[in-house]
C-alpha cells in the first residue's frame, strides 16, 4: 500500500476535518514510530473516532496498517541503523532475551493438551501469517488436526463451531489485534484452551489465555522491519517440546 496514492484514490470520502488531520501528519514534527490511535489523536486535538474514521476511509483495515505506511513514507527522518560489523554477533544479542524467556518455561501441560485436542485453531494475522502457516503444517504432519483459515472471517466461524475438546493457539506481537481478541473471547465461551506466543506481557490477549510464551521485543520503525525471527524461534521450542513430550511414541514416528 501507499499512504499518498491511498489518499488519491479515497481522499474524496474524507471530510474537511479529516483532511485536516491527514496534512498535519505528513509534517507533523513530533511523530513517534510507536504511535497509537490515542496518542495521535491527544496530539492533533481530535477524537480517536476522528482517526478511526479517517483511517477507514483511506481503505486501511487496521491503525497499524495505517501507521505502517506512514512511517515508511516519512522513512527519511528516521536515523538509519549504523552497518554492523559483524552480523552474526549482533543476532545473536537479539535473540539472547527470547532463549532466556524459553529456557525458563514449562509448558508441559500446554503440550499435553495440544496432543489430546480434538482439533488445534491457530490465529493470526498480518505477517504473523507467514510464521503461523509453518506452525500449522508442522502440527498436521505430526498428526494432529490442525485448523488455519487465512481470512479473518472463516477463523471467526470456525471459532464458533469449537468445543472444550478443541486447543487454541494465537501468534501475535502486540496482542492487540481486535479481529483475534474477538476470536478468542468466543472460543473461551466455548470452553478451549488457549496458548498466547507474543511479545508483549501484559495484554487483551494475555488476559484471555491459560498459557503464554513470550519473547523479546522487536522493533518495526523506518527501514528496520521485523522478520518475525523471534517468533519462528517460540514456534520451533514449541514443536521441538511437542516431539521431545510425547510424539516419539507415536506410530507415524
Amino acid at each position: 500500500m501507499s499512504l499518498i496514492k491511498n489518499f488519491q484514490e479515497y481522499g474524496n470520502h474524507l471530510t474537511e476535518l479529516e483532511v485536516e488531520c491527514f496534512h498535519k501528519l505528513l509534517s507533523f514534527q513530533d511523530l513517534q514510530p510507536n504511535l497509537t490511535i490515542s496518542s495521535l489523536s491527544e496530539a492533533l486535538n481530535v477524537s480517536t473516532t476522528t482517526i478511526f474514521r479517517m483511517v477507514k476511509k483511506l481503505n486501511y483495515k487496521t491503525f497499524m496498517d495505517f501507521r505502517y505506511d506512514l512511517l515508511y513514507h516519512r522513512r527519511d527522518e528516521y536515523e538509519y541503523t549504523s552497518r554492523c560489523d559483524n552480523v552474526c554477533d549482533t543476532i545473536e544479542k537479539e535473540i539472547k532475551d527470547t532463549m532466556s524467556m524459553l529456557r525458563h518455561l514449562d509448558i508441559g501441560k500446554a503440550i499435553e493438551s495440544i496432543v489430546q485436542a480434538k482439533n488445534v485453531l491457530v490465529c493470526s494475522s498480518g505477517m504473523n501469517k507467514y510464521v503461523a502457516k509453518i506452525l500449522a503444517v508442522k502440527l498436521s504432519l505430526f498428526g494432529i488436526r490442525t485448523i488455519y483459515p487465512d481470512d479473518n472471517w472463516f477463523l471467526y466461524l470456525e471459532a464458533n463451531h469449537l468445543t472444550s475438546e478443541d486447543f487454541v493457539i494465537v501468534i501475535s506481537r502486540g496482542g492487540e489485534t481486535k479481529d483475534i481478541i474477538d476470536v478468542m473471547k468466543t472460543a473461551k465461551m466455548n470452553g478451549c484452551q488457549i496458548l498466547l506466543i507474543s511479545e508483549k506481557i501484559n495484554s487483551t490477549m494475555s488476559k484471555l489465555s491459560d498459557y503464554t510464551v513470550n519473547v523479546s521485543v522487536s522493533k518495526d520503525e523506518g527501514y528496520d522491519i521485523d522478520s518475525r525471527l523471534h517468533m519462528h524461534l517460540a514456534i520451533e521450542y514449541l514443536l521441538r517440546e511437542l516431539v521431545n513430550q510425547h510424539l516419539y511414541s507415536k506410530k507415524y514416528l
